[in-house]
């Protein structure tokens, strides 16, 4: 009976994982190693992803920062132009901007300039640098949009 009592003692320690050597000999703790290396790389994987999410948002704030970038610029060209056509000219802001949005909707590069002076608020259909150039277009624009459209000098 002693025998066996210690066989069973030995038994017992053998099987149970008490120290480093004996958990990795230990064949019942395959499958927690398995299931580590498991976890190990979808930590791996959620981190790559992590990091393409990151740089997708980089990409399309530098995208959308050099679309602001080129907007300002088509504004400045567009308000270093002192010709404008003009199709509607309006004193409420509420009417201007909805005329806008219906000149935009033509195709053209439209936006509200202010009358120097007034409180006129004049929708200009397209912007030129110098008044032979304005002078060519009207005359499609008044087809096309505005038969009483006219020339705007801005200063």
């Amino acid at each position: 009976m002693k025998k066996l009592s210690l066989v069973l003692l030995a038994g017992i320690l053998l099987l149970t994982p008490s120290c480093d050597f004996m958990k990795s000999i230990n064949p019942f703790g395959r499958k927690a190693r398995e299931v580590e290396a498991l976890r190990q790389q979808q930590e791996a994987f959620r981190i790559a992803d992590s990091i393409r999410v990151v740089n997708e948002k980089q990409a399309e704030a530098e995208r959308a920062r050099q679309a602001e970038l080129t907007q300002a610029a088509r504004e400045e060209v567009s308000a270093a132009s002192a010709y404008h056509i003009i199709v509607g000219s309006f004193i409420t802001p509420a009417y201007a901007e909805a005329w806008l949005e219906h000149i935009k909707g033509f195709g053209y590069d439209a936006r509200i300039v202010q009358m120097n002076g007034g409180k006129w608020q004049l929708v200009s259909a397209k912007a030129y640098p110098d008044l032979h150039a304005a002078w060519n277009a009207i005359g499609s624009i008044q087809d096309n949009i505005n038969s009483e459209a006219w020339v705007y000098r801005n200063e």
